[in-house]
């Protein structure tokens, strides 16, 4: 394997620039500037028609903003921008999205255009599960506890919400891409997007509460980025 050369992208103003090295495959980290924010904590209050008994202790922490101790921002999503390659993906691929102590599990997930999303109750109360595209509602379902798997099949990449019409605090992600080439940071703010064909690449971070960074180019065979977002805030 050769060398790798870190390009360090700080903000909004250092997107847009080139950055020379040698890569067929692509390693990042997403970090955040400043003193990491601890993550804000969920609470919920029973009521006549929601209770919340089987949803496990609370407070507990939320997912939308998990940053570790030196930066780096977990459940990040980086792509680069490529055509719709249907012949790349799995299109039968089924990944699974379970509802456990009244928090989705997990709380960002890949999906290639053409896959499947097999919605999970593990929980001993009922659920009632939504899946957004910005602002129109695809799916509205009630799920029973320990019922049968529900499922979407996602054809259109993009950015999709899911959503518990029972308990406000919970959601999560689905994002759908149209081909190979996404990837997800893990605890530590770090991902890989491995095999690219040689040349020049724009690449692209997204972030549910930071939103999306403006993008940078990446020339070469192997680069390593470091993406770096200023002014996150910690809300449930």
């Amino acid at each position: 394997m050769g060398l790798y050369r870190t390009a360090a992208v700080a903000g909004l103003a250092a997107f847009g620039c080139a950055v020379a090295a040698d890569a067929s495959e692509i390693r990042g980290t997403v970090r955040l500037e400043g003193a990491p924010p601890a993550p804000a904590m969920l609470t919920a209050e029973p009521s006549p028609n929601h209770s919340v008994e089987g949803c496990g202790a609370f407070p507990k922490p939320s997912q939308r903003l998990l940053v570790d101790a030196h930066g780096g921002i977990q459940n990040a999503v980086a792509w680069v921008e490529m055509p719709l390659d249907p012949h790349g993906l799995v299109t039968e691929e089924t990944k699974i999205l379970d509802q456990r102590e009244c928090v989705f599990e997990p709380h960002v997930l890949l999906l290639p255009a053409g896959g499947t999303l097999a919605l999970r109750n593990s929980d001993p109360m009922l659920h009632n599960v939504r899946i957004f595209r910005e602002r129109t509602m695809l799916m509205h379902e009630w799920q029973q506890p320990k019922a049968a798997d529900l499922t979407w099949r996602f054809d259109e990449p993009g950015r999709y919400l899911v959503r518990c019409g029972v308990h406000a605090w919970m959601h999560a992600w689905v994002v759908v891409a149209g081909h190979r080439y996404y990837a997800l940071t893990d605890q530590a703010g770090t991902f890989t997007i491995p095999d690219l064909p040689a040349g020049d690449y724009t690449l692209h971070v997204w972030h549910e509460t930071l939103g999306e960074q403006q993008p940078v180019r990446v020339q070469g065979e192997r680069v390593a980025v470091i993406v770096q977002f200023t002014g996150g805030t910690a809300t449930p």
